[in-house]
C-alpha cells in the first residue's frame, strides 16, 4: 500500500496527565457511537464498521476503543479512540505527561517476540509489521536490510511481526506460517528466508499455487527437514502466533503494510532511507529526560 508523508505522522494532538488505567470498562453504546463516528469521519453506508469492546489504557479515566472500517471486504481506515469512564467523551491522538515516554500506551501493547537482529540493548528498537506478498514491504525490507546492519550495528534493533493482508494477498498468510515453521526448526534461518522470499516474490503465483514447492526447494538448500516443515504448516501449528500479531497490529490502529514503530513512534509505508534514517537519528538523540522504550 502507498506510503504516507512523514510530516503527517510526526504531529501530536493533545497534552494531558498520564496515570494508571481504570479497572472497569465504560458502558459503551455502540449503536450510537457507530452513528456518530460514521458522520464525523464521513463514512458512507457502504463502509462496514466493527467496534471493539473497550479495554484499559494507561490514561487515567479513559479506555481504548478500536473501530475497524472495511469496504467490499477490504481493510480500511481502522482508528483508535479513547473513551471516558462515563462512555460519553472521546478523543483521538496522544496524551502526554512531561517526563514520561510519549508513546507509553503504544509501547505497552506492541509485541516484542518476533525474529530480530541487532542488540537487545540498542537505544532504538524498530518493530516492523509486514506482509510477504506486499510489493511495498519488499522494497522497504531491502532498504532496512541493506542499511541498518551497516550503519547502525550497535544502535538499532529490528523486530519482525506479521500483518498479512489476507483479503488482497492470497498467499501472505501461508508464507507467514512457513516462516514461523522454519524459525521453529532453525531460528537463525528466518532472516535468510525473509530476504529470499522478498527477492523471489514475483516468481510466486498470485494465488500461491507454487508457494509450497518454492519454499521446500529453499528449505532443501538450507538443510532443513522438509517433512517436518510440511507437517508444521499443514497442522497450522503457528497460526495462533500470526493471529496474535495481527490482533496487536489492529489494536495499534495499523492501516497499511509495511508499518514501523520506531521506539513506539508509528511510521507508515515504504519510507525512503533518508527519511527513515532521520527518525532513527531523532530517537538516538532523544532528550535525556524522556525515558526510552525499555
Amino acid at each position: 500500500m502507498q506510503s504516507w508523508p512523514l510530516s503527517a505522522l510526526l504531529g501530536a494532538l493533545g497534552i494531558a496527565i498520564l496515570a494508571g488505567a481504570d479497572t472497569l470498562p465504560p458502558k459503551l453504546d455502540k449503536v450510537k457511537l457507530e452513528s456518530y463516528v460514521r458522520y464525523t469521519e464521513g463514512y458512507t453506508a457502504a463502509v462496514v464498521l466493527k467496534i471493539e469492546d473497550p479495554v484499559p489504557s494507561v490514561y487515567q479515566g479513559y479506555s481504548r476503543v478500536v473501530v475497524h472500517a472495511s469496504l467490499n471486504g477490504q481493510i480500511g481506515g481502522d482508528k483508535l479512540y479513547y473513551v471516558s469512564s462515563d462512555g460519553q467523551h472521546f478523543f483521538t491522538g496522544s496524551m502526554w505527561k512531561l517526563g514520561e515516554n510519549p508513546f507509553l500506551d503504544t509501547l505497552k501493547r506492541l509485541p516484542h517476540d518476533g525474529p530480530s537482529f541487532g542488540p537487545q540493548t540498542a537505544k532504538v528498537t524498530i518493530i516492523i509489521f509486514s506482509d510477504f506478498q506486499c510489493p511495498y514491504c519488499r522494497a522497504f525490507a531491502k532498504t532496512v536490510r541493506e542499511n541498518i546492519p551497516q550503519q547502525y550495528p550497535n544502535d538499532v534493533r529490528v523486530i519482525f511481526e506479521d500483518f498479512p493482508l489476507d483479503k488482497i494477498h492470497l498467499w501472505a498468510h501461508a508464507a507467514a506460517e512457513w516462516a514461523h515453521c522454519i524459525t521453529d526448526q532453525k531460528p537463525f534461518v528466518f532472516w535468510t528466508f525473509h530476504d529470499w522470499i522478498f527477492e523471489h516474490q514475483g516468481e510466486i503465483a498470485a494465488n500461491g499455487t507454487n508457494l509450497r514447492d518454492k519454499v521446500l526447494a529453499f528449505a532443501s538448500d538450507q538443510k532443513l527437514d522438509g517433512g517436518q516443515l510440511k507437517a508444521c504448516v499443514d497442522t497450522h501449528v503457528d497460526a495462533g502466533k500470526i493471529a496474535a500479531s495481527v490482533a496487536a497490529a489492529q489494536a495499534s490502529g495499523l492501516e497499511q503494510t509495511p508499518t514501523s514503530f520506531i521506539n513506539g513512534r508509528l511510521i507508515g509505508g515504504n519510507l525512503p532511507w533518508n527519511s527513515f534514517k532521520s527518525v532513527i537519528e531523532l530517537e538516538k538523540n532523544r532528550p535525556s529526560d524522556i525515558p526510552g522504550p525499555q
